[in-house]
């Protein structure tokens, strides 16, 4: 009974399934006994969820209306949709980036931001580019949405983006489609931990203002953002490349408060979108509220209301800030501790600076290197050929010697 276009759909959600067994593991055999790496969310050392306390107290505080009442606009309060923008392009954005305009819409969470962009720009049947190391439901989007997919792949043979790659794949879809709507997660991809340098923001910016005969959606994932250690100097250096965009590029961020806030459950995120042409942001503002309505229809006021309050208080945002480099210390810890150990064992990893993940390539014995992880108790998420650990959600105690148990599931796999 199901429209022809949703006929033979049926999600597989890798993650949640492997989540599900290592809750189980921990039941049976105890939480000490069982490695959790499963988790995309920020834990604490106690492994419990890492609630922020500035970020709590402020919740607890608003009023009823701002909590229970609908928001006063399908794309989001006023105050939140500025707020968004200034975080992710500083309080002087106006007077820096002259030239370029920019709008914001809440949506729900940073999943909602990329559904939104790729079911507008990305012309049915056409192809989207994402990267081979990827979120795999950026892959389930653009099905959704009647696309098919082409990948990048993003390293190249030093460790670094394969702009070759990425520009070949980019003209080669330029030749037939008159949009390409293209996804970078950066930084702290999500499953390799990886960032760009400057030079390679540069030589990215340099090429997209040399297409001219199509248009070009640049979706930038900026869902781990707030936990990379790229310094204010480099961002914002970074952010002037967006002057002299021409007016058939696009860039659209997604924005997701579940990270910034850790705030998952509560769903809010925003749609940012940059262009040189004022029409094609007039275009944005007509079209979007469109699919917001029929989709989600509002996001959740008190959501909004809470980063706006954090954000827009001195004192809140400050204490905030001092939080989230806790954590962001707590990260580093965790990543150096496995990176050192990986190097003595000779593991290797996918190229991470920072955020959330790491990722070990394993080939195509990747499926028993998992059985036998799971049988040890410990618990990956596999993605394509190789398995992603949630350094995110693992104490400092359990990291420790995780990289040698991997490392052996390797090479026992290697010799069945």
């Amino acid at each position: 009974m199901l429209a022809k276009r949703y006929t033979g759909k049926k999600l597989v959600d890798n993650i949640f399934a492997t989540s599900k067994k290592a809750k189980q593991a921990i039941l049976k055999f105890g939480k000490e006994n069982v490695i959790n790496a499963t988790i995309g969310s920020l834990y604490n050392e106690d492994e419990k969820l890492a609630v922020y306390d500035v970020v709590e107290s402020v919740y607890r505080n608003l009023s009823p209306e701002d909590l229970y009442a609908y928001a006063s606009n399908v794309i989001g309060e006023d105050d939140y949709l500025e707020e968004v923008i200034k975080v992710v392009f500083y309080e002087d954005y106006k007077e820096v980036l002259k030239g370029i305009h920019i709008a914001s819409i809440a949506t729900t969470g940073g999943t909602g931001a990329l559904s939104n962009t790729i079911k507008n720009y990305m012309d049915t049947g056409d192809k989207v580019l994402l990267p081979n190391w990827m979120w795999g439901t950026y892959k389930n989007i653009v099905i959704e949405n009647g696309g098919t997919i082409e990948t990048y792949q993003l390293f190249n043979e030093n460790g670094n983006f394969n702009f070759e790659d990425f520009k070949n794949k980019v003209l080669e879809l330029a030749k037939v489609q008159n949009n390409v709507v293209l996804v970078i997660n950066e930084p702290s991809h999500n499953p390799t931990g990886f960032r760009m340098t400057y030079e390679e923001w540069v030589d990215l910016m340099d090429f997209f203002k040399s297409i001219r005969d199509t248009n070009l959606i640049v979706i930038r994932d900026v869902a781990y953002f707030e936990y990379d250690d790229r310094g204010e100097e480099e961002t914002k250096k970074i952010r002037k490349l967006l002057v002299g965009l021409p007016k058939n590029v696009l860039f659209m961020y997604a924005f997701s408060l579940s990270k910034s806030l850790s705030i998952y459950g509560m769903r809010i995120g925003a749609q940012i979108a940059v262009s040189s042409d004022e029409g094609v942001i007039q275009e944005f503002k007509d079209a979007i509220p469109f699919s917001c309505r029929t989709t989600w229809s509002n996001i959740p006021k008190g959501g909004m209301k809470l980063f706006t309050t954090i954000m827009k208080n001195p004192e809140l945002k400050a204490n905030f800030l001092n939080e989230k480099q806790g954590y962001m210390n707590l990260l580093n810890e965790r990543a150096n501790i496995f990176l050192t150990e990986a190097k003595e064992q000779n593991l290797e990893i996918l190229p991470y600076k920072s955020g959330f993940f790491v990722t070990v390539p394993v080939g195509e014995t990747v499926d028993k290197v998992i059985e036998d992880l799971e049988n040890k108790n410990i618990f990956v998420i596999k993605f394509d050929t190789g398995i992603r650990i949630g350094l995110c959600s693992v104490p400092k105690r359990k990291i420790k010697g995780l990289a040698k148990k991997i490392k052996d599931s390797i090479d026992k796999s290697k010799n069945l």
